[in-house]
């Protein structure tokens, strides 16, 4: 039952493609290669940094920015959901924490002394590339082929979060620092 609900939220994640979903393959605890454990759970901390960004800067930002926010809550979530699965399946562990580094930069998006727009796009701009370059190699890498799936689900989703960020940053005539 869980191996088909993961399927159906990796072709969820798809966004309508055509590609096929197969049944995950559960492993037993340990079995799986450290680096796809590291993946999943370096995955799992951008995500839940990605998912709280997100939602501090819904209320707080210009609409255009607000629409952005909510487009990233929505992949991510979805993201989020398939991990989890992938995770369990797997016989891997997540914290479903913040890293250290995000916790900061979420307080920051609170304070009023703060262009949260921009902040917002910039930081979203260097995370989503820093997230495509994990997942490409987690796809490139990876020798559990769920995993690869996985990470080849979510690619475009996080490549379109950083083009918009990207496109913000353009306009606002913004260099990404």
């Amino acid at each position: 039952m869980r191996n088909i609900l993961l399927a159906a939220a990796l072709a969820a994640l798809s966004f309508g493609a055509s590609a096929q979903m197969r049944e995950v393959v559960e492993v037993p605890a340990g079995a799986l290669d450290q680096a796809d454990v590291d993946f999943l759970r370096t995955a799992d901390t951008a995500n839940i940094d990605q998912l709280t960004f997100a939602m501090r800067v819904t209320g707080r930002a210009r609409t255009s920015v607000r629409s952005l926010a909510e487009n990233v809550l929505g992949s991510h979530r979805k993201a989020d959901d398939a991990l989890r699965m992938l995770a369990t399946a797997k016989n891997v562990e997540l914290d479903h924490r913040m890293s250290p580094r995000a916790q900061s930069e979420a307080d920051d998006l609170l304070r009023r002394d703060v262009d949260v727009d921009r902040m917002y796009v910039e930081d979203l701009a260097r995370d989503s590339a820093d997230m495509i370059a994990l997942y490409e190699a987690a796809r490139d890498t990876s020798r559990d082929p769920d995993i690869r799936q996985y990470a080849e689900t979510m690619l475009p989703a996080l490549r379109s979060n950083q083009r918009q960020a990207e496109d913000r940053l353009a306009r606002a005539g913004l260099a990404r620092e």
